[in-house]
């Protein structure tokens, strides 16, 4: 037989067998990427939430419909135990909506956002039976113990329990979002789901603050301004508008969506910022930029990122800076330019200096969780804590101190151990929002405890999606794992 035909046929037979790759495939079926936003669906959930929330304006009962149904879906998948993503979503919907629920005056008790959301996280955390106590968000609790115990002995029960729920149930939401996010993980698109569970509620509180602007003559000074904020607190609303833009700008980082929602979250963003601004608090643009400088610093590492980076604050920057501002200006008669230039801090620094004259009259233990708010009246007044990190030091003394080491610990952590770039850059950019609302708001809203237990969670790369199929009587067989590793080798 002539050798070169025998080389032929034995190259035919050879390309005749199936690579394992190639048998997988066949097995399962073929192999897809994961389908891309549809932004008819994303479009309905965001703006369904504008007349749903002026007809809560109208009719408080239905917020309260709202909060509860909101609590009740949320332990229907947490009590599955296998749905711990979908309690996530949940988690931040109902971050997003607590400042619309209480704008609206739902009939539900001022910390639900807080207790709602630790409750979902802890019964999913059973459920799934990953109870796992991390050691830095279980000490940083613990801490914080001793001082309840003082206000308990010194108050009536009942002043105790109002001191307690106020002051400690941000740092409980804190540490429990901490220990269910440092267990999960999340893929981008799960990722992107959240963030957009997060704004879907915000586009209500603005679309409340757009009904207040049309049915009131509103009149700018040098002061937050209650009724470019829908009627409730200024400083609450534009943090949570902050933290919308925020939410928008990570989304738009992400190069999974398409172009049209890019163009619609850019116009979000940029309406969040608006009305932020509006309201005469400068809290909400300040953590705002204070949060996407902080991820931009990570990501300008890499070329690509920094193009694209460049890309999109070089718009927010022009549109802003060029068209918007200028109007809203003239809008309001000068007032929003000499807001932004007031640079007083309106009390938070006597604040803050109280509580460090309260902590060196009481080193060890502090003064009592909820009892350094009368304790400032002696050197400034008796406003409640405006700053998280100083009342820790007055109220918990050495161990708020320690508390307070471990909170940054935390927060630097989170960073340090992220798997990708991106990754640090988005848990940059959350830890230093947290903190950041922290220092202006303390823990009055739920979100600065989610939004730091989010930086905890772990961003990995997309799994592609392989379709199931059965195999049939044409199909080939699978190779022996003898052979498979053969191939492999070779």
């Amino acid at each position: 037989m002539n050798p070169m035909a025998m080389i032929a046929g034995l190259g035919t037979l050879a390309a005749t067998v199936p690579r394992p790759r190639e048998i997988h495939a066949k097995r399962l079926g073929p192999t897809v990427t994961p389908r891309r936003f549809s932004c008819f669906a994303v479009v309905v959930f965001i703006f369904l939430h504008m007349p749903l929330a002026l007809l809560m304006k109208f009719v408080p009962a239905i917020a309260t419909l709202h909060a509860l149904l909101a609590l009740a879906i949320g332990l229907k998948w947490a009590w599955g135990g296998r749905e711990n993503v979908k309690v996530a979503y949940m988690g931040a919907y109902i971050t997003g909506s607590e400042v619309l629920w209480r704008s609206v005056g739902a009939s539900v008790f001022w910390e639900f956002g807080k207790y709602a959301t630790a409750l979902l996280f802890i019964v999913a955390l059973v459920r799934s039976h990953r109870w796992r106590l991390p050691a830095l968000p279980t000490i940083y609790f613990l801490l914080l113990i001793p001082a309840t115990i003082l206000t308990v002995f010194q108050v009536s029960f009942s002043q105790a329990k109002n001191m307690i729920s106020f002051n400690l149930s941000g740092p409980f939401a804190l540490t429990v979002s901490v220990i269910f996010f440092v267990q999960m993980q999340l893929t981008r698109r799960q990722f992107l789901r959240l963030m957009l569970a997060f704004i879907g509620p915000v586009m209500g509180i603005v679309a409340v603050i757009l009904f207040g602007f049309a049915t009131t003559d509103i009149t700018f000074g040098h002061e937050s301004n209650v009724a470019a904020s829908g009627g409730f607190g200024a400083n609450q609303v534009s943090a949570l508008l902050g933290m919308a833009c925020v939410a928008a700008f990570l989304c738009l980082l992400d190069t999974m969506l398409r172009w049209e929602l890019k163009i619609l979250l850019f116009g979000l963003l940029v309406e969040f910022a608006v009305q932020s601004a509006l309201t005469f608090s400068r809290a909400g643009i300040y953590y705002a930029a204070a949060s996407i400088v902080a991820g931009c610093i990570l990501l300008m590492r890499h070329l690509r990122s920094a193009i694209q980076l460049t890309v999109i604050l070089g718009g927010v920057f022009l549109v802003g800076y060029y068209v918007v501002y200028p109007q809203l200006d003239a809008y309001t008669g000068g007032a929003l330019s000499a807001r932004f230039e007031d640079t007083r801090l309106t009390g938070r620094a006597q604040i803050m200096d109280a509580d460090l004259k309260i902590m060196e009259e009481y080193p060890v233990l502090g003064i009592g969780i909820g009892q350094a708010m009368s304790e400032r009246a002696k050197f400034f007044r008796g406003f409640a804590a405006h700053t998280e990190f100083t009342r820790l030091l007055s109220e918990h003394g050495s161990f708020g101190c320690i508390a307070l080491v471990l909170l940054v610990a935390m927060g630097i952590r989170n960073v340090v151990v992220a798997r990708t770039n991106r990754g640090r850059a988005v848990a940059a950019s959350l830890v230093a929002y947290s903190f950041c609302f922290m220092s202006g708001n303390g823990m009055r809203m739920v979100l600065p405890s989610f939004v730091f237990g989010l930086a905890s969670v772990s961003l990995v790369p997309d799994k592609r999606i392989v379709r199931q199929k059965t195999p049939g009587p044409t199909m080939a067989k699978p190779l022996s794992r003898p052979l498979i590793r053969s191939f492999r080798h070779a």
